[in-house]
């Protein structure tokens, strides 16, 4: 390590640590006289040893991410901690990290206005401190260039003019410490003919990219260059008004895009493996039959059982057990969902044509919202040697788009009114490009398959909903509405109940596809830029589309499984893109190390590493990048050998585990198995007799199931449902709920949220389906479970969630961060009074102790 009177380098003392960082002149040895002022800060009313682990674990992050010399990460985690503990001694801390940060980075403007900010602080060294840096971060104005350009390749403008890429490149804004998060500078979104859309903000301007060794390792340079020239000239700008800065809120944030470019001749990427993909196709459309088989199987079985039921109490034949309903369905089954893929393009006509108005896009149309999108559709096929898919045009406004389809020849390609109005030319090429990669990846047909089986149920829901509450608005005698009214709720919500179950045999698929179609997309268009554009901007649309229709509407939700973007993430991101950059809100997305087990139950893989393996594609294309999302990913720890022993104990202490338990119970009980027979083998060893029984007894093993499913609920419940108090219960921004990148849904933190809310109303929403609240930051939901159960919730109550649609309310609950963000509520209360209470912890119990009678219910009845 060079010493801090080298050039080249210096040493930073924040906090008592000493941060290398590259790039420094000698000027900035300042820093090194900070031991008086650690120790001034330690001794502060606020000691920082009173804030939480995630607090320290993001400071002590960023801190080792500035020594070695990842200065986007550091920013990142360093600008958390700013935010979040802005006058204790951890954001103090941070924001002299940032200083560092923002200076090796080229980043004087927000490096003065944090020492700005820093130099009105009451304790007196660190104003001395920030003063002294502050100095040495302003040097004096140079002299006023000649009026001809000197022959560097630089174009000579006065200080009070910003260079041309200072104008493209904009500056890295300053953490706001009254909202928590990163606001920006309120600029002019970029001029385009199809889009309007607000986008994320570009970073700081970086060294172009160098295969052969780390930014970090570049040796100074004394020649003059472009970075610095531009470093320079911001911190000219920046002295004569840093004392006036101050940091906009949410409300003046704007998101602009960098409008990244692309390259012309793109290197191919390194061939798909498509073989285990299509064996995985199959497996889920084998696993969706049989699970459709078990459903429909069920239903005729009960539905049998309450006919004669009903026979035996009245005796009239019109009750009588349906015989054919005996049957097995399986040959029922298996001609279904042949005629459902075979006609699947004309009864997905059919249906976007009832419900939604589908027409035919003429290729005039398209080109005049996209020239490249027609070029993109002729140049594939003709090369894959396929026909052109038909073109579909859905008058909605919402930017979506999918494919759907049995075979080649018969796919379709439908898009939204609103995609070809918000999406530019080049990023309505880059959506064509991936539904064109479902059309030559064979995957479009197992999912046009699953999304006419699910759209069963799904219908029936929502056609049973609608047309009974119209049916009891005609009905004058109260008793027949309630009955009606009770029994279309109770169908509704088992209808609902199944398409939710039908769902998750194609997740795995739903989510696998999306990779090898965005990474398609990136090769045929050279674009992976406009791809990241494209999905922000729908990401944002459907947001948008939720706040004015004041609900999930019934087409998102029902082709949920065929969007470009999952509906759930894109109502929190796209809500909260625009009050926050991205870099922020998708931080969670990137970091977390258990991230990927949490989207076990997601229809689309996490956005962020959506993004970021985009940014991949445009780096080793090299080519500049929309966002800078890759280096926000943290280095994961060297991997140790571990005995098996000892692994087992790191995961069981682990926070996934607790997350888990109730599952991870359920094999955990089969050691329990292990060892009530072994005791049966050793009585029957010893020739005792009365416990030999317990050896090869099946009903232990199926008995214990349960058991460890309930033991792994009531080890969990105390930390997914702490007790609410005041004191305890925060108010947190959508974005600082975004920001945290180490939180799983086991940490759950009671919150209270004030808000809007949104949703269906009526019957439809009688289970809580579609409980939105729309907060100042963003979109959240709600999960709602009646006191009484699910089954309480069909039952008359004196208030529902759903009666409250439309009003202010406050929602307290515990929050539950993973792939979605979501509320467990504990009340919801209104304005008038009104409050609707919710029973997630009593049911929790209630399920675990059921599940343990169940279990010693099975043992005690054993082989009887």
């Amino acid at each position: 390590m060079k010493s801090p009177n080298e050039p080249g380098g210096s040493i930073v003392r924040v906090g008592g640590l000493g941060l290398y960082s590259c790039g420094f002149n000698r000027r900035i040895n300042c820093y090194l006289r900070q031991d008086a002022i650690a120790s001034t800060v330690m001794a502060s009313p606020h000691n920082p040893n009173s804030a939480d682990s995630s607090l320290k674990q993001s400071l002590e992050a960023g801190l080792a991410a500035l020594k070695q010399k990842d200065y986007q990460s550091a920013i990142a985690l360093l600008e958390s901690v700013s935010q979040t503990a802005a006058n204790q001694p951890p954001g103090i801390r941070a924001q002299m990290g940032l200083v560092a940060a923002y200076k090796a980075t080229g980043n004087l403007k927000s490096a003065i206005a944090l020492c700005t900010s820093l130099s009105k602080n009451s304790n007196s060294q660190i104003k001395t401190w920030a003063d002294r840096t502050l100095k040495e971060l302003t040097p004096p104005r140079p002299p006023k260039p000649p009026e001809t350009p000197p022959k560097t390749g630089f174009i000579a403008f006065d200080a009070g003019t910003k260079s041309v890429k200072n104008t493209l490149e904009g500056d890295r804004p300053t953490a706001d410490k009254k909202t928590g998060f990163l606001p920006l500078e309120a600029t002019a979104a970029p001029k385009t003919t199809n889009s309007t859309h607000i986008s994320p903000p570009p970073p700081p301007p970086k060294p172009p990219i160098r295969p052969t060794s780390e930014e970090g390792d570049r040796p100074p340079s004394t020649a003059p260059t472009e970075t610095a020239t531009h470093a320079e000239t911001s911190g000219e700008n920046s002295s004569d008004s840093a004392t006036n800065i101050e940091p906009p809120s949410a409300e003046t944030y704007q998101l602009t895009w960098r409008e990244a470019g692309r390259t012309k001749n793109p290197q191919p990427l390194k061939p798909l493996k498509l073989l285990n993909f299509w064996i995985g196709a199959a497996v889920s459309v084998i696993a969706l039959f049989f699970l459709a088989r078990f459903v429909l199987q069920l239903l005729l079985t009960n539905a049998n059982f309450l006919l004669l039921q009903f026979y035996i109490f009245t005796r009239l034949p019109i009750f009588a057990p349906i015989q054919l309903f005996y049957r097995d369905p399986t040959p029922f089954v298996q001609i279904v969902f042949g005629l459902l893929l075979a006609s699947s393009p004309w009864l997905t006509d059919a249906l976007l044509k009832l419900f939604c108005g589908i027409e035919t896009l003429r290729g005039s149309v398209l080109s005049k919202h996209s020239k490249e999108a027609s070029r993109v559709l002729r140049s594939f096929c003709t090369k894959q040697n396929m026909p052109t898919p038909v073109l579909k045009l859905l008058p909605l406004n919402v930017p979506v788009a999918f494919s759907y389809g049995c075979l080649p020849r018969f796919a379709r390609i439908a898009v939204s009114k609103g995609l070809l109005e918000q999406l530019t030319n080049d990023e309505i090429a880059a959506i064509f490009a991936r539904e064109l990669s479902h059309i030559s990846h064979w995957d479009f047909a197992p999912m046009s398959l699953a999304l006419l089986v699910i759209q069963i149920p799904y219908l029936i829901y929502w056609q049973a909903a609608y047309w009974s509450e119209r049916l009891c608005d005609l009905m004058t005698i109260e008793f027949l509405r309630f009955a009606v009214r009770n029994l279309a709720a109770a169908i509704s919500a088992i209808s609902y109940g199944i398409y939710k179950f039908l769902r998750w045999p194609m997740l795995w698929l739903s989510r696998r596809r999306v990779y090898f179609s965005d990474r398609t997309a990136a090769e045929i268009t050279g674009n992976p830029n406009g791809l990241t554009r494209a999905l922000g901007k729908m990401a944002i649309g459907i947001a948008a589309n939720i706040e004015q229709q004041k609900q999930t509407s019934f087409f998102l939700e029902g082709f949920d499984l065929l969007l470009p973007v999952g509906v759930g993430q894109a109502a929190t991101i796209g809500s909260a893109a625009l009050r926050a950059p991205l870099s922020q809100i998708l931080l969670w997305d990137l970091t977390n190390p258990d991230r990927v087990w949490l989207t076990v139950n997601s229809t689309h893989p996490l956005l962020g590493e959506r993004l970021k393996l985009l940014e991949l594609y445009a780096q080793f294309w090299k080519i500049e990048t929309e966002l800078d999302l890759a280096s926000l990913s943290l280095e994961s720890p060297k991997k140790r050998k571990l005995s098996l022993f000892k692994s087992i104990l790191e995961f069981k202490d682990s926070k996934l585990f607790l997350q888990g338990a109730p599952f991870f119970g359920i094999p955990m009980s089969l050691g329990l198995v292990v060892l009530l027979w072994l005791i049966g083998w050793i009585f029957s060893q010893t020739s005792i007799w009365r416990l030999d029984w317990l050896l090869g007894d099946r009903s232990i093993f199926w008995g214990c199931l349960p058991i460890g499913f309930s033991i792994g609920t009531l080890m969990r419940i105390n930390y997914f449902f702490p007790d609410i108090t005041p004191r305890e219960t925060a108010s947190p921004s959508l974005p600082e709920i975004l920001s945290n990148p180490d939180v799983l849904p086991v940490d759950a933190q009671p919150v209270q949220l004030s808000g809007q809310l949104l949703g269906r109303t009526g019957i439809e929403n009688w289970l809580g389906q579609d409980l939105i609240l729309q907060t100042a930051t963003g979109l959240v939901r709600l999960h709602y479970v009646s006191r009484f159960g699910p089954c309480g919730s069909l039952w008359p109550q004196p208030i529902r969630p759903s009666d409250l649609i439309g009003k202010p309310v406050v929602a307290t609950g515990w929050l539950r961060r993973g792939a979605n963000v979501a509320i467990d509520l504990e009340t919801l209360r209104s304005q008038g009074s009104l409050v609707s209470n919710s029973g997630h912890p009593i049911w929790s119990a209630i399920l675990a102790f059921a599940a343990a009678c169940w279990g010693a219910y099975i043992i005690i009845q054993g082989g009887r």
